[in-house]
């Protein structure tokens, strides 16, 4: 990206991925916010999966992390919406960032955060889960 944007906050991480999902939230979609060593942004972020029939997407690392290496990124952050609006992670969410952290870990390229969008602005951030649901409109 020709402007520097710096991502140092979940909000700040939020709001770009927010821009990226339809007005419609019908499926959920999991995207990925490439970033160099230092928090700047590489790319707009980039869709890596789509919600199947039941509207559930798949968070499969090997996709995000060959995405994430074509992008030339240092460190990403993923996000993924919840289109009924409840911002609670469940155990697939809590499974897919345990493995996503095993893989960044082996392919030295930290995975920052993963985060919750839900409506409104609404998000939650599994990096820091003591955002408690914020609005994320401060």
């Amino acid at each position: 990206m020709s402007n520097c944007i710096h991502i140092a906050t979940p909000a700040d991480a939020a709001a770009m991925f927010r821009v990226a999902l339809p007005k419609e939230q019908k499926d959920e979609r999991v995207f990925i916010l490439p970033l160099d060593g230092n928090g700047k942004v590489l790319a707009k972020p980039i869709l890596v999966s789509v919600g199947h029939m039941d509207g559930t997407a798949t968070i499969d690392a090997g996709i995000i992390f060959r995405e994430a290496l074509k992008a030339g990124a240092e460190e990403i952050i993923v996000a993924h919406n919840h289109p009924s609006g409840d911002l609670t992670p469940s155990k697939a969410d809590i499974a897919a960032t345990t493995k996503l952290r095993e893989a960044a870990d082996l392919l030295s390229v930290p995975l920052i955060d993963h985060i919750i969008l839900g409506r409104g602005g609404a998000f939650y951030s599994l990096a820091e889960p003591s955002s408690d649901m914020t609005d994320g409109m401060e």
